[in-house]
């Protein structure tokens, strides 16, 4: 069931046929030869949108990948990056636009520590993400939605455009929320957002139908590392570097969290899960923690204030990773050797 006042009656896909002068499009308020923008999250909803575009002939004007975090300060889940030149690679052969890339940069003085990602952010703040306070998901609007709009402002001035966004059946909900953070006197207010995979009558199984039709593999869920979205197998998924992420922010938020206890909300700390499940040594996360969570910042952040929050806390991460080498775990029976920040798990 569609919302009305998201999708205007009007609105409709039409088909085009592929090796003649027929297009796809997408018929609306706004004339046809409108730029169609694509926000791609790289996740199971973002690839299948793309899919079910080319098999409508519809070519977008650009499609826009936010990154939560440049290089090595990326909060993404590994196969977020590794899934990137797959896509990239389908995308050349369907004669779709190349990904275009954009990421957050700080446009004030911060008021602690300057961040480049959400995870320097929560690290410069002592705080964690809003989703773990059950609030709207703003961390979303603000590294990935702001971005992509201000890169549509840049390339497309306040021209309206056609803003298509990868969400299924089941989340009609998120749709909304999304729809209505755009400023009515700003420069993207007269865009038109548009959910195919919705107005196409398809949720998360179909999507992934859809993917496999293209002998594409499944992107899985896009999220951060540390997102409270994650359930507890993800965590047991989770390479060391990521575990160390999600300890080290966790314990420095400790001393302003009044109404939640970590990264879930109310219930276990995904640190307590991660002790429980001898995912990292219980030793070496107590340690971390007890320098974390103390009131007077680690020296590291102290010391080194000319420096981003994120450079800070993923050289922590990565000096963890290196203590934490070949460490064996008696109750899985496995031990870690880490090689370039990839845990490889060898039987005993």
């Amino acid at each position: 069931m569609r919302q009305l006042s998201l999708f205007p009656p009007e609105i409709t896909l039409r088909n085009g046929h592929f090796g003649k002068l027929s297009a796809g499009c997408i018929h609306g308020p706004l004339p046809e030869d409108t730029p169609v923008i694509v926000s791609n999250g790289v996740g199971v909803d973002s690839v299948a949108l793309l899919i079910e575009l080319h098999r409508l002939n519809i070519v977008p004007d650009a499609i826009v990948t936010a990154l939560v975090g440049r290089e090595w300060f990326g909060n993404e889940h590994g196969r977020f990056y590794e899934y990137l030149p797959i896509l990239e690679q389908w995308l050349t052969e369907v004669g779709f636009p190349p990904v275009t890339y954009v990421w957050y940069e700080m446009k004030r003085r911060a008021k602690y520590f300057a961040y480049w990602s959400l995870a320097g952010n929560c690290l410069a703040n002592r705080t964690l993400p809003s989703i773990s306070f059950w609030k709207n998901h703003s961390c979303s609007v603000k590294y990935k939605g702001a971005e992509i709009d201000r890169w549509v402002t840049k390339a497309y001035g306040e021209r309206p455009c056609y803003r298509l966004v990868g969400y299924d059946l089941s989340e009609q909900n998120r749709a909304t929320r999304f729809s209505t953070k755009t400023k009515r006197d700003g420069p993207r207010a007269c865009d038109v957002y548009v959910y195919p995979l919705q107005l196409l009558g398809l949720d998360r199984a179909g999507c992934e139908a859809t993917i496999a039709s293209a002998d594409l593999p499944s992107p899985g869920l896009s999220s951060c590392v540390f997102c409270a979205a994650m359930r507890p197998e993800d965590i047991d998924a989770l390479r060391p570097e990521a575990l160390w992420l999600i300890v080290i922010l966790e314990a420095h938020a400790q001393i302003n969290l009044k109404k939640i206890r970590g990264l879930w909300g109310h219930g276990e700390r995904m640190t307590e899960y991660i002790v429980r499940r001898g995912l990292l040594p219980a030793a070496l996360v107590a340690e971390v923690w007890a320098k974390w969570s103390a009131a007077e910042r680690p020296s590291e952040l102290l010391d080194h204030r000319e420096i981003a929050a994120d450079e800070v806390l993923f050289n922590e991460v990565n000096r963890m990773v290196a203590s934490s080498m070949f460490m064996v775990n008696t109750e899985n029976g496995c031990q870690w050797a880490d090689s370039n920040n990839v845990r490889h798990i060898i039987e005993l």
